[in-house]
């Protein structure tokens, strides 16, 4: 079996994660009220930083990976739902904007951890408060977040563009 492709049974925070996912997006979705442009720029911002800090050990098993990209899909949907909505516009463009990219990103998280296995033979880790990742409890190296930090600048060009 390839080990950068895995599918395992879903862990409890898979289980939790999309279950609450899910119900955030049906409430951002149907939702009516004044502060739907913070909301909805939390979500979107929320979401490709959740993915690489804390669903970043997740995102390994390529089920779960499917089901994020389709939640990116869904993110699709409700860029063009949102985009003209002039309540959701804040500084001159729209807060749905960064929906468009949730899908860009899964590739790119790929392709870092793919960077991450050929290089270092290491999985692709976030940056934790310590020295040490949240969930392998590895040591971070200058490789990680060096990894992290183009992420990072991939992500805001693309949330803000």
């Amino acid at each position: 079996m390839n080990p950068f492709i895995n599918i395992k049974k879903f862990s409890g925070w898979d289980i939790i994660t999309i279950s609450l996912y899910f119900a955030l997006t049906i409430f951002l979705y149907l939702a009516n009220f004044p502060s739907k442009v913070d909301w909805l720029f939390g979500y979107t911002l929320g979401t490709h930083l959740f993915l690489y800090f804390f669903n970043y050990k997740s995102l390994r098993n390529f089920a779960v990976w499917l089901i994020w990209l389709g939640f990116s899909f869904i993110h699709l949907y409700l860029y063009f739902q949102f985009v003209d909505l002039p309540e959701l516009q804040i500084f001159g463009t729209s807060t749905a904007n960064g929906l468009r990219f949730t899908w860009i990103l899964l590739f790119v998280y790929q392709v870092l951890r793919f960077l991450s296995l050929k290089i270092r033979n290491l999985e692709l880790v976030s940056l934790s408060r310590g020295k040490k990742d949240i969930w392998d409890k590895r040591n971070i190296t200058f490789f990680d977040v060096t990894l992290f930090f183009v992420y990072i600048i991939i992500m805001m060009i693309l949330n803000f563009i």
